[in-house]
């Protein structure tokens, strides 16, 4: 990473945006030599794990190459060059907190692990509940699971990058991290205390 003051190696605070992030983008080769990214709901447990489609372009793509990257931002919020600056608009920035991840894919063919991380997505997003658990044997999801493919990123190495004005001068950070609190976003508040971290 070209700018070192914005990485980020400590597994917990990795690990906390794979947590706390809704959604990811893998990007892997495609059949024609062109790269490939796409969108996904998962959940974290030392692995990146989604469900899909057993079928098709991803799923037939990391059959023949199973090498993946995977990006996932848990917070992010525009910073208007106003914040620092009334006439100098490359002063506008953007502060986030997000992880890398390089690693192999698989398929999970396991039908009690299937369901297992089913439950698990269907856990974080959503979390009130009001399903039944999915099982192997239950009649209500017995059709759909065989068509249904739930797959693994392996990690083999994370990284973060937490943008959080760490390159602007002391006064500027308090500055932007008070202009934040004042704009009021939930984004907002959570990457003023982050900013005003880095301070201490």
């Amino acid at each position: 990473m070209r700018r070192k003051e914005f990485e980020v190696i400590e597994r917990e605070l990795i690990e906390d945006v794979l947590n706390t992030a809704e959604v990811g983008y893998l990007a892997f080769n495609g059949a024609e030599g062109w790269p490939r990214i796409t969108p996904l709901n998962f959940v974290y447990d030392g692995r990146i794990l989604w469900h899909g489609a057993a079928a098709g372009e991803r799923y037939e793509c990391l059959q023949i190459d199973p090498r993946a990257t995977f990006c996932a931002v848990s917070v992010q919020c525009y910073l208007p060059s106003h914040f620092v600056s009334e006439e100098n608009g490359t002063a506008a920035s953007a502060a986030f907190k997000s992880v890398d991840v390089r690693g192999k894919c698989l398929a999970i063919d396991d039908p009690e692990e299937k369901c297992a991380v089913l439950n698990q997505l269907m856990q974080k997003y959503q979390p009130e509940g009001r399903f039944r658990s999915i099982s192997p044997g239950d009649p209500l999801y017995m059709k759909i699971l065989p068509a249904t493919g739930v797959y693994a990123l392996v990690v083999e190495e994370a990284v973060g990058k937490f943008k959080l004005v760490q390159n602007k001068a002391e006064a500027d950070r308090r500055k932007i991290a008070a202009k934040l609190k004042e704009r009021g976003a939930l984004a907002d508040l959570i990457i003023a205390q982050e900013i005003l971290k880095t301070l201490k």
